[in-house]
């Protein structure tokens, strides 16, 4: 079933609206003037969560088109027999409770049209697997797709975010498009199921330990008398560019200057230093179990751990600036 079929009513459900979350969610839950479908959107997480999506969707008149509602809990979500089901979680933990808990509780009448998870949490492939072949075993017109993103929080809310696929036919990453598109500019096929979260995995390994080389660079040109935003600007039209230097660099002064970055909300709203500590654990789990030796990453995992054991988990990655500093 896709949004831009003419049946009547779509049922889409959204778990999870953390930082990132929240903002797929906003953006997901826009009817869009060329579809002939009806949203139908339900949103679960803590009330606190809820309540501040429903005040936010009502606010840009999201409500006028699509059909807004929050579930109790997981049991009354399933039992709505949602069409699809999107989730962005924190932890493999969190990402087998949510998923095992829906779909053991989706009515019968499922089991013949089918729901499709859509699993946007940073997971490792082999838990991605593993929901993958449970979702299978309750129907086999049910599935699981492992779609992590990256962007950061400015993607997500500006929905140019990346999609990294794990699907299990063509057929399924045609019915995910239309709506990973909603959320974000690029929806990438990445090979069967698991592989989504395995190029995810690889990709925040890079961003960690990149993260790190542009903080220490700008540590070293501010005590050297350079104005971090000159440093950044050279940055980002020399070899050095990347996203950690044009997108959220860590330096509150860069940061402002270029007009983006969670350092200059005094690193709050972005990526938090403990999730990337998640991921890099995740990694480097998988390296031991495929026989890889990652010394970078493993030196990554140090600092960032440290930076987390001195309070900074909460806080957008970069933080790792004031942590090299001393602060």
């Amino acid at each position: 079933m896709s949004i831009s079929s003419s049946s009547s009513i779509i049922k889409v459900s959204f778990v999870g609206l953390g930082n990132m979350g929240m903002q797929m969610a906003l953006n997901l839950a826009k009817q869009r003037e060329d579809e002939l479908a009806k949203l139908q959107f339900t949103v679960y997480d803590m009330n606190e969560a809820k309540s501040k999506f429903m005040k936010q969707a009502t606010e840009v008149g999201i409500g006028r088109s699509t059909v807004l509602q929050s579930a109790s809990d997981l049991t009354t979500l399933a039992e709505a027999n949602p069409d699809f089901v999107v989730t962005s979680l924190p932890t493999c933990e969190a990402s087998e409770a949510v998923v095992g808990s829906i779909v053991n509780n989706l009515p019968p009448s499922s089991s013949a049209t089918g729901c499709l998870f859509i699993d946007t949490s940073t997971i490792s492939p082999a838990v991605s697997k593993k929901l993958h072949q449970q979702v299978k075993s309750v129907s086999p017109h049910h599935d699981y797709v492992d779609a992590p993103v990256s962007g950061g929080v400015k993607g997500a809310t500006d929905a140019s975010l990346t999609f990294m696929t794990g699907c299990s036919s063509e057929e399924t990453f045609q019915k995910i498009q239309p709506l990973l598109k909603r959320m974000g500019k690029a929806v990438l096929p990445c090979g069967t199921s698991g592989s989504g979260s395995a190029v995810k995995l690889c990709n925040n390994a890079a961003l960690a330990a990149q993260m790190i080389g542009i903080c220490e660079a700008m540590s070293l040109g501010e005590s050297l008398g350079v104005d971090p935003s000159v440093l950044a600007n050279v940055m980002n039209v020399s070899t050095a560019k990347c996203w950690s230097s044009e997108v959220n660099n860590p330096h509150p002064i860069a940061a402002k200057s270029i007009g983006s970055g969670a350092s200059a909300n005094d690193y709050e709203g972005g990526f938090g230093t403990a999730l990337m500590l998640k991921d890099l654990n995740l990694a480097l789990d998988a390296a031991v179990e495929e026989g890889k030796s990652m010394p970078l990453t493993g030196l990554s995992r140090q600092l960032y751990s440290l930076a987390d054991n001195r309070g900074l988990g909460r806080k957008d990655f970069g933080v790792m600036l004031q942590f090299l500093n001393g602060k």
